[in-house]
């Protein structure tokens, strides 16, 4: 709390106490199934019982509604909150057998920040959480949570910005109790998830559509950090999709969205994609191209030991620089300053939050089909460099095509999207088999023998022309398919 920034905008003084927290639930998890959380509180001699539960807000910010009672002692009694209220975590009205599942020990110095008449808290808190049970885990707590009192997001995104400047922080997308639950649990620890489908509906604006697919991008991408964080390759790969599903937003609804920030974001969100892709590549070329070389001649004598030794060393070293771009000041600005761009488009209700969803949608779906039929030679007269071409077409294709389709009903919707999905997966397929070729030259050329290096080539042109066979037919019948959008 030394901070000259934190002094200059500070409204209060620090006070300094120190909370231990017991969250309860369940055997079976009944709370936390029901995106809520029971904790008890102790503060000196006092103790209070809270009940949050998780509620929509505003994007790419964490929101709660939060129930305070004061209790006699250290064990929970949910009957103390209103009926209305435990009927939405308990909606059988049966009395739950609580336990503790894991406690915070947490010394906490806070003070009430501002900035015109917005009002913030900030608190440093510094301690452990600590699972129960015979195997009891443990995690340190070191970090700076915001909370906004009053006023404008705005004003406190601005504030947290100005110290990124003085202090190198990174986001923590996981909440103490999602920690928490993952060391009782560790089935629960955060892994790689896929993104979820966003469900649009006719009656929203441009604006509420656009702020539902970037809430959702925003949102698969920070579950893609921890894993990032643990080294996880499949977590990079989730984290490039995730930012390339912001980049497709950013392109599908450009007509509504200031030019000269929509590209600077776009490029910055490039940049990352791009230097997260080595980890991405060394990941697929290891537990999948590697295999499926050794499948195709299982008996052949050319061992590919070495290449996967070597692949697996450059593997950890990608997924190492994964891990610091993640945690650099640049991304940090990144998303916060991107996260600042939305909120301000939707809290100045600009013109796109006036536009009718539909024809907007049928406008972008017209125009990304007509990219992404701009060539429509056979995949066999197309060069590799085309076909790459036609890759990244289709995909934005897809993209706009998965965003908007919940607009529409009906059999010819779901056979698109899967003539989509089929084409890209085979075009995906054909690629890694280049990228192979590619990845193997970046290898130190002692590594490998003459054969090796020969029997990766040959599986790879035998690859791409496998897939431009099956995916021939495929292809014509996406140039004929009938648009369920017109």
């Amino acid at each position: 709390m030394k901070s000259r920034l934190v002094r200059k905008h500070a409204r209060s003084r620090a006070t300094t106490r120190q909370l231990t927290s017991t969250y309860f639930d369940t055997r079976q998890h009944t709370l936390r199934k029901a995106s809520a959380a029971l904790r008890v509180r102790k503060t000196g001699n006092r103790f209070e019982q809270t009940l949050k539960l998780a509620s929509a807000g505003l994007v790419g910010m964490q929101n709660n509604e939060e129930w305070n009672v004061p209790l006699a002692n250290d064990q929970p009694d949910p009957d103390l909150f209103d009926k209305t209220v435990m009927a939405r975590v308990r909606p059988t009205g049966r009395k739950m057998n609580l336990q503790p599942v894991f406690t915070t020990e947490i010394r906490r110095t806070a003070l009430v920040l501002g900035r015109g008449n917005t009002r913030f808290e900030i608190a440093l808190d510094i301690g452990e959480i600590r699972g129960h049970g015979a195997k009891s885990r443990r995690v340190p707590v070191s970090e700076v949570e915001f909370e906004l009192l009053k006023g404008s997001p705005l004003a406190m995104l601005d504030f947290i910005l100005e110290l990124c400047n003085e202090i190198d922080l990174v986001p923590l997308y996981l909440s103490k109790a999602q920690r928490g639950y993952g060391l009782a649990r560790p089935s629960l620890r955060p892994g790689p998830t896929k993104a979820r489908a966003v469900l649009l509906s006719p009656d929203m604006s441009v604006g509420e559509a656009f702020n539902k697919i970037v809430a959702e991008a925003l949102r698969h991408l920070s579950t893609s950090h921890q894993p990032v964080q643990e080294g996880s390759p499949q977590g990079v790969h989730q984290a490039r999709v995730s930012i390339r599903r912001i980049r497709a937003a950013l392109r599908a609804f450009k007509k509504s969205l200031p030019y000269d920030k929509r590209k600077a974001f776009n490029g910055e969100f490039r940049w990352f994609q791009a230097r997260l892709a080595p980890a991405r590549d060394w990941h697929v070329f290891l537990s999948e191209t590697v295999p499926s070389i050794q499948e195709s001649r299982p008996r052949s004598r050319v061992s590919l030991a070495n290449l996967a030794r070597g692949a697996a060393t450059e593997r950890r070293r990608a997924t190492a620089e994964a891990r610091e771009l993640f945690k650099s000041r640049r991304f940090t600005r990144l998303v916060l300053e991107f996260q600042r761009w939305v909120l301000a488009l939707e809290l100045e209700k600009g013109a796109m939050f006036d536009l009718e969803l539909k024809p907007f949608a049928q406008g972008v779906l017209d125009k990304t089909r007509r990219d992404f039929l701009l060539d429509i030679r056979p995949l066999s007269r197309m060069s590799e460099e085309d076909r790459h071409s036609l890759r990244k077409r289709g995909k934005k294709a897809r993209y706009a095509t998965e965003f908007f389709a919940g607009l529409w009903q009906g059999r010819q919707v779901d056979n698109y999207l899967q003539l989509m999905e089929k084409i890209q997966d085979l075009l995906g397929e054909a690629n890694d088999a280049v990228v192979a070729r590619q990845v193997l030259a970046t290898l130190p050329p002692r590594l490998l023998k003459p054969s090796t290096i020969w029997r990766v080539q040959q599986w790879s042109e035998q690859r791409v022309r496998h897939n431009i066979k099956v995916g021939q037919p495929l292809w014509r019948r996406v140039k004929t398919a009938e648009p369920f959008w017109v």
